[in-house]
């Protein structure tokens, strides 16, 4: 039997090829870990990813994730506490404590946002979130439940009868900002003035007994020709 006298090629074996390549990749993935470590630590992460950095604290429901051009300056869905930092009116009371609080659990730290599906944005261009924190809490409710914050809907959001069991709660209980003596409790009108006060608002303690009127809602207080206490 003949043998070819052609040459032949050497191939390089299919498997090493493969293990190049699958080095190749590997590599590339391991440099590409730094870098993008160095931009969630530049930027603090995307508002509207997985987890964002609280870069500032404004008062106990607003404040402010991320840095440079991916900073957000959010207001907690749902919450009030009681003002500190408003141009037009004094600090309320439980105010401090109430930022405090806040300050302490949250700069700093990692978070989560969970935004309305509308309405994510209030009329001064803050974002509108629930706010969780690594272990899954919701601060929101947490500033409810303890007392450092008042519910709030300017606009509808479907956490609400939650965030309303929770303050009843809290108010039953004496807790934080509930436990000063002129802080209303109730939905309280003022016969005199036709003046009403929503739960949470200060001055109740100066309407005498005989001179309130009691209101099951807000729209009810309205509807009776009542004008909302300025805060």
């Amino acid at each position: 039997m003949e043998r070819s006298l052609r040459p032949t090629s050497k191939k390089e074996p299919l498997p090493l090829r493969r293990r190049i390549i699958d080095l190749v990749f590997a590599l590339a993935f391991i440099l590409s870990i730094p870098a993008s470590y160095a931009i969630w630590s530049l930027t603090g992460g995307d508002p509207r990813g997985e987890w964002v950095l609280v870069t500032r604290i404004t008062d106990g429901d607003t404040i402010g994730v991320g840095r440079g051009w991916r900073y957000e300056k959010v207001r907690l869905i749902g919450v009030d506490t009681p003002e500190t930092v408003h141009p037009e009116k004094p600090v309320e009371f439980f105010g401090p404590e109430a930022s405090e609080f806040t300050k302490s659990r949250l700069e700093g730290k990692k978070v989560r946002l969970e935004l309305e599906p509308t309405n994510q944005y209030d009329d001064y261009g803050r974002l509108l979130a629930y706010v969780f924190l690594t272990d899954g809490t919701l601060f929101n409710a947490e500033l409810i439940k303890q007392g450092y914050a008042r519910v709030i809907a300017p606009s509808p959001f479907h956490r609400y009868q939650e965030f309303r069991l929770h303050e009843k709660k809290a108010r039953v209980a004496g807790l934080g900002l509930w436990a000063g003596k002129d802080i209303c409790k109730e939905i309280v009108g003022n016969r005199r003035s036709k003046i009403y006060r929503l739960p949470g608002d200060a001055g109740c303690g100066r309407i005498k007994e005989e001179g309130r009127i009691y209101f099951d809602t807000e729209e009810e207080a309205i509807k009776a020709e009542y004008k909302r206490a300025k805060r």
